[in-house]
């Protein structure tokens, strides 16, 4: 039995990480999913700088992104529900790359599957800046899906 971390942003890279991770798990095999929402979203200097009147706390309620991002990653759990043994969804707010990280410490993945570029900002010239940290600094081995 494997169990297999694949990082979901909704970005084409990321779907063809649940492709491959389908692919190369057996069905004794544990998958958790897990998508970030950036922990600055709804209070970023950039979006206060476009709405400055505006209160956003009583506009953006607080879990208002984490659910929505449960309900999205909750229809990517169900193509592969029936592949493996267990399917989980794991939705944290935070530095991307640092929550992969964590995340993949604290369940004792095997393997991180990871796109080669997410929907974050152009980092580096072949690999995004979140991919890039996530196979420089984890301890698991870590698949990078193209």
């Amino acid at each position: 039995m494997k169990k297999l971390l694949i990082a979901y942003d909704g970005s084409e890279a990321s779907e063809k990480a649940i492709d491959t991770a389908i692919k190369c798990c057996s069905a004794k095999d544990e998958i958790t999913i897990l998508t970030i929402i950036p922990a600055a979203l709804a209070e970023s200097t950039f979006t206060n700088m476009l709405l400055p009147t505006i209160d956003l706390s009583t506009v953006v309620q607080s879990g208002n992104f984490k659910e929505k991002a449960m309900e999205n990653i909750s229809k990517v759990a169900e193509k592969i529900e029936n592949k493996v043994s267990k399917v989980d969804i794991v939705v944290e707010a935070g530095d991307p790359a640092d929550e992969i990280l964590i995340t993949s410490k604290r369940l004792d993945s095997d393997i991180i599957i990871i796109g080669y570029k997410g929907y974050g900002k152009e980092g580096r010239f072949l690999l995004g800046s979140v991919t890039d940290k996530v196979v420089r600094h984890a301890s698991r081995s870590v698949l990078v899906v193209r």
